[in-house]
């Protein structure tokens, strides 16, 4: 019971922290902002694949249907932390900054027989940028004025996500997910600061279904995919304008420029024995109900390629070890002057098996990005996971 009100205190303390920034990318200023890539969980060292995957031991709401996993007579808590140091380079100018937050937070159990459920918050985008330019003055030729322009915040969801097993061997689930966040942009010029506030907000619905073929006792096949639909996020928009030299403010409502979560769809396949996972997924996202009011930016259709792997050193009953490494290609849903970013990653972690049948995970991460040119912002991450799932018996639930 101590470790469900630990758990607990932790999820609170999660909804405080859910605005915080994961990002110090001046792209964040475009569109939804850097968008989250799902690591976080048990796997964050195999680079975040999900949709085939399914343990007794970890929960993963990427693909719902996973939750038909759980032990008959287990409740699961996964709790996940990350931290990256960034470096951005343009024009032979580099910086670098460092951004951590919670990662994941989830509780999950068999509710009927053929029911799973779990409660769950995870972060969807993040915005976080500081940028200052020093601009000529009209008329004025050699006359400068410096431009501050800042931004914070982002969006996060709290998920009840529910599976289904219809039959031996195929299980569908469902994230039904309330979205909200808020994010601030400022410029600063002189002694006038101009804020733009939008606070965002939606109930929205994904779903998922997989297929697991058990070849023999320690060896099976698992299939798995997605979907969720296009979905317009409600906005409450304000402008502040004022000034400092002369005491003058004026705070109104703004008219909102339409945002969208994207239209996605993915599949993947697993393959699993006694010691080894081996895993491949792809996902696609259509942003085309994105439209840009900003000159020179524009949004794009997206496709995520992952693949990943484990083994399991030492006994494999008792205090398993596990090696994972991972790799994975996606590109950017935002076109800056017409040119669209490429990322690739790779990853590699470790999962140990502690006495109380805990389960503690360490995953890094490289990111790096190609097809962008010199006059164009370039970006490097070092990321790293820290996951800790641990279980209850549900009889203290009395569940059946």
């Amino acid at each position: 019971m101590k470790r469900i009100v630990l758990l607990s205190i932790i999820i609170l303390v999660s909804c405080r922290m859910n605005a915080q920034n994961t990002t110090n990318s001046p792209s964040s200023m475009f569109g939804l902002g850097d968008l989250s890539t799902g690591e976080g969980g048990l796997y964050a060292g195999m680079g975040g694949v999900s949709m085939a995957l399914r343990s007794s031991n970890f929960l993963s709401t990427a693909n719902p249907a996973s939750l038909t996993g759980i032990g008959s007579q287990k409740i699961l808590f996964n709790v996940g932390v990350m931290g990256a140091i960034k470096e951005y380079t343009q024009s032979n100018t580099s910086s670098t900054s460092f951004v951590g937050n919670v990662s994941n937070a989830a509780i999950g159990f068999r509710i009927l027989p053929k029911w799973y459920g779990a409660v769950s918050l995870s972060p969807v985008s993040s915005v976080g940028y500081s940028i200052k330019l020093d601009q000529e003055v009209e008329g004025s030729p050699g006359s400068t004025i410096s431009s501050q322009f800042e931004g914070e915040g982002g969006i996060s969801k709290i998920s009840f996500s529910n599976a289904f097993m219809l039959t031996k061997r195929l299980s569908a689930g469902v994230n039904l997910s309330y979205i909200t966040g808020d994010v601030t942009q400022k410029e600063l010029q002189g002694s006038a600061t101009i804020q733009e506030k939008s606070e965002k907000r939606a109930v929205y619905a994904d779903f998922g279904l997989q297929y697991h073929y058990s070849l023999s006792r320690d060896r099976s096949v698992t299939l798995g995919a997605v979907y969720g639909y296009s979905q317009r996020l409600a906005q409450d928009n304000s402008i502040t304008v004022s000034s400092s030299s002369s005491n003058e403010y004026i705070d109104e409502e703004q008219r909102s420029v339409k945002q969208y979560l994207p239209a996605f769809y993915g599949f993947g396949a697993a393959y699993s024995s006694l010691r080894w996972i081996a895993t491949a997924e792809y996902k696609y996202m259509d942003w085309s109900k994105m439209k840009s009011v900003q000159s020179g930016i524009r949004y794009d259709n997206q496709h995520k390629i992952s693949l990943g792997a484990s083994y399991t050193v030492g006994n494999v009953y008792k205090l398993p070890k596990q090696i994972m490494l991972g790799a994975g290609y996606y590109d950017s849903y935002v076109v800056i002057k017409n040119e669209k970013p490429q990322n690739f990653y790779v990853s590699a972690g470790m999962a140990f098996t502690m006495q109380n049948s805990s389960t503690v995970s360490f995953g890094v991460k490289y990111n790096d990005q190609f097809n962008v040119s010199a006059s164009t912002q370039k970006e490097r991450m070092f990321s790293l996971f820290l996951n800790v799932a641990f279980s209850e018996r549900s009889y203290r639930f009395k569940l059946k």
